[in-house]
């Protein structure tokens, strides 16, 4: 005689009156040998490979979850079955898919004397004060119970999404198939790898030397470095990050002022005069540096791909450059 659907139903209220929060379920199935076997979900993720004929809360002995594989005898009051272990006494997803053998009493003894309204009613009820007491323990300060709540619930979430894929990962090892489709899944990554290896390999060969050209291609020549005009675009800011601190505001007023004040501090700077030097990086890109001594200052712009390119500044001691 099969065991009574309605312990799959108190499991599964257990369940949920230890993690409210973890969406407990059952998938029902027909397997080849036309027997109906009963999966365990959580969150919409089987916790087995194969299918049980029951699902039972072992409230006698481990008070874990268990899957019945097969029932070894029975009296007037208890099925004593073979069975897997699912889920530990503490609610998380059990490591070791251990066997085990269980006794299982046919009216349970937490609901005896009950019909089955009144035991779905009296779970429920051990589920709205687990929740309660979870709410009221997170959520000590009244202004922020309710998005700490919401907090600690995504992390359970998140949580038993983590333990339900590495708990069926050490599950679906034991089975041939899984490890084919694991032995298949590192194939297509070390295929992806090599390709991506390859992708850059092309990229040096072709990409490189087609950007080494074009740099040599446009590269500016020295006579289109103008240091003054270079000087003075530095001083506006056109080198600065639109919102930067530096940057002048973008309107009239601001702009003319940034102009005139530019054009001053450099007339100012190049009136003893001023030495522009050039550094040639094989001709793909010039390094220009303008020393002004009467700042104490040499700025360094970069000449590549038809513009210069303002880079740094640093202060030098004219003296001891000059010695």
């Amino acid at each position: 005689m099969p065991i009574d659907s309605k312990k799959v139903e108190e499991a599964i209220l257990h369940l949920k009156s230890i993690k409210p929060y973890d969406g407990w379920s059952t998938d029902t199935y027909v397997n080849a040998k036309d027997e109906e076997l009963i999966t365990l979900r959580r969150r919409n993720v089987p916790l087995s490979c194969t299918g049980f004929t029951s699902i039972v809360h072992d409230e006698n002995e481990s008070n874990c979850v268990v899957g019945i594989t097969s029932i070894i005898g029975e009296t007037a009051s208890t099925w004593f079955c073979r069975g897997v272990v699912l889920v530990e006494k503490d609610g998380t997803v059990a490591r070791d898919p251990r066997d085990v053998r269980v006794a299982v009493p046919k009216k349970s003894r937490s609901t005896m004397g009950l019909d089955r309204g009144q035991v779905k009613e009296q779970c429920h009820k051990n589920i709205e004060m687990a929740r309660k007491a979870w709410k009221k323990r997170e959520g000590e300060d009244k202004s922020s119970s309710s998005s700490n709540t919401s907090a600690v619930e995504d992390s359970l979430v998140g949580f038993s999404f983590l333990e339900n894929l590495f708990g069926n990962l050490l599950l679906d090892m034991n089975n041939p198939s899984d490890v084919g489709k694991l032995i298949l899944l590192l194939i297509c990554a070390m295929t992806v790898l090599r390709i991506l290896v390859t992708f850059r390999i092309l990229v040096n060969i072709i990409v490189l030397p087609l950007l080494i050209l074009y740099g040599i291609q446009t590269c500016p020549t020295h006579e289109s470095f103008d240091a003054k005009k270079e000087f003075k675009r530095v001083l506006r800011g056109h080198h600065l990050p639109e919102g930067h601190e530096d940057k002048p505001a973008n309107d009239w007023i601001s702009r003319t002022v940034a102009r005139v004040t530019a054009s001053v501090t450099v007339e100012a700077a190049t009136a003893i005069g001023y030495e522009v030097s050039f550094y040639s990086m094989g001709g793909i890109c010039t390094v220009a540096s303008v020393q002004l001594p009467a700042m104490n200052k040499e700025l360094y712009w970069l000449g590549i791909f038809g513009s210069w390119r303002y880079i740094l500044q640093r202060n030098i001691n004219v003296s001891s450059t000059a010695s």
